[in-house]
C-alpha cells in the first residue's frame, strides 16, 4: 500500500477501508476468506508502521476490526497474535486492566492450539505489564518462564529467528528489572546480552521493514545509559544516550527518541544544568505529544519539579512511597530472595555514594 500513515487523514481513511473489508469478510459468501486475507495483508503491512511510529489510538481502532474478523472466522492463530498486539497497545495507553485481559486471552488461545513459542511471547508481554504496575516478583516469574521456553526451543533449533528474538527481548527486560532492584552488575550483563542478540539477528536476518532488528537496538542502549547514570558514570551515560538518539533518528523511532531526551533531561539535572534539563524535557514532551501521554505527563511533571513546585514534589514523594510498598509486598510474596538481595544492593549502593561524598 502506498499511503503515508504519518498523515492523520490517511490513517482515518485506513480505518474506513478496513471497515468495508470487514463487512465483506463476515458476509455469508464465497468471497469471505478472500476478503479476510486481503484485510489481514493490509493490517499486517500498516500495523507495523502504526506500531513503529507510536500511533496507538489508530492502531487500536484498526486492530479491533482485524481481531473481530479473525474471531468470527475462527482463525485461532491470528486471533491470538492480534490479541497480544492489542494488549500491548492498551498497555502503552496505561489501560492496564484491558491489557491484562488481552494478554491472558492470547495465552489461552496459544495454549489451546499448542503454539509454544507464542505462549512465551504472551508470557513476556504479561511480564512487561506486571513490571509497569510495579509487581516485580510477578514480572520476574513471567520473564523466567518465557526465557525457559525460548532456551528449550533453541536447544532444538539454534537459529530459529523467533526464539532468538524472544531471548534478546527477555535479556533487555531482565536488565531493566535488575536496574529497578539496584543490581547494576546483573543489569549491565543482561542489557549487553540483549544488544548482542539483536545485532546477531540483524546480521542473520536482514529486513527492509520497520521491524528490522535495528528497531529493537535503541532500547537496550537507553537502558545501559540509565544504568550508567544511576552509577554516577555521567560521561558513559551521555555516550549511551547519544548513540541511542542517533540510532532513533536513523530509523525514525520517535517513541524511544522521546524517552532518551527525557533521560538526558535527568542527566542534566543531576549535573546541576537546570536550563539544559528543561530544554531536553520540553523536547521530550513535544515528541511524545498525544501518542505517548504517560511520557508527556512525566516530562511536564519533571519541569514543574525542576523549578521547585512544592506540590509536585509532595505528589512525587507520595507516589514513590506507594510504589515501594507495592514492590516490597509483591517481592515478599513472589520472590523473597530477590527482595533480600535488592535490599543488600541498595545498602551497598547508598553506602558507596555516602563514602564518595565524604572523600570528595
Amino acid at each position: 500500500m502506498n499511503i503515508d500513515l504519518k498523515n492523520a487523514e490517511e490513517r482515518a481513511n485506513l480505518f474506513t477501508d478496513l471497515g468495508k473489508y470487514q463487512v465483506q469478510c463476515l458476509a455469508s459468501s464465497a468471497q469471505g476468506d478472500r476478503a479476510f486475507n486481503l484485510l489481514l495483508k493490509i493490517w499486517d503491512t500498516t500495523s507495523e508502521v502504526l506500531w513503529a511510529q507510536g500511533y496507538w489510538q489508530d492502531y487500536l481502532r484498526c486492530g479491533e476490526i482485524a481481531l473481530h474478523c479473525a474471531t468470527q472466522l475462527q482463525k485461532r492463530d491470528i486471533e491470538g497474535r492480534i490479541l497480544k498486539e492489542l494488549g500491548w497497545a492498551q498497555m502503552e495507553q496505561e489501560n492496564f486492566q484491558m491489557a491484562h485481559r488481552r494478554f491472558l486471552q492470547s495465552l489461552q488461545v496459544f495454549e489451546a492450539i499448542g503454539d509454544r513459542i507464542s505462549q512465551g511471547q504472551s508470557l513476556r508481554y504479561l511480564g512487561v505489564l506486571h513490571f509497569r504496575r510495579r509487581y516485580f516478583g510477578l514480572a520476574l516469574k513471567c520473564y523466567r518462564e518465557a526465557l525457559k521456553i525460548a532456551q528449550e526451543g533453541l536447544e532444538q533449533a539454534p537459529l530459529n529467528q523467533r526464539l532468538l528474538h524472544q531471548q534478546a527481548e527477555i535479556h533487555n527486560l531482565l536488565g531493566n528489572l535488575y536496574f529497578k532492584l539496584w543490581n547494576l552488575s546483573a543489569c549491565r550483563r543482561e542489557l549487553v546480552a540483549s544488544l548482542r542478540g539483536f545485532r546477531t539477528l540483524q546480521r542473520l536476518y536482514v529486513s527492509p521493514t520497520p521491524s528490522s532488528y535495528l528497531y529493537f537496538q535503541p532500547v537496550p542502549l537507553l537502558n545501559l545509559g540509565r544504568a550508567a547514570l544511576l552509577a554516577g558514570r555521567y560521561g558513559k551515560a551521555e555516550n549511551y544516550f547519544d548513540r541511542c538518539y542517533r540510532l532513533c533518528e536513523r530509523i525514525d523511532r520517535s517513541d524511544t527518541m522521546a524517552g532518551v531526551l527525557f533521560r538526558r533531561a535527568e542527566l542534566a539535572r543531576v549535573q546541576g544544568q537546570k536550563e539544559e534539563a528543561e530544554k531536553w524535557a520540553r523536547q521530550a514532551e513535544a515528541i511524545a505529544g498525544k501518542e505517548a501521554p504517560p511520557l508527556r505527563n512525566r516530562a511536564m511533571n519533571f519541569r514543574s519539579r525542576l523549578w521547585g513546585d512544592f506540590g509536585q514534589h509532595i505528589q512525587a514523594i507520595r507516589y514513590r512511597v506507594r510504589m515501594v510498598g507495592t514492590l516490597t509486598i509483591d517481592l515478599f510474596v513472589h520472590a523473597p530472595l530477590v527482595l533480600l538481595r535488592s535490599i543488600g544492593y541498595y545498602v551497598l549502593f547508598m553506602g558507596g555514594k555516602f563514602t564518595a561524598k565524604i572523600l570528595g
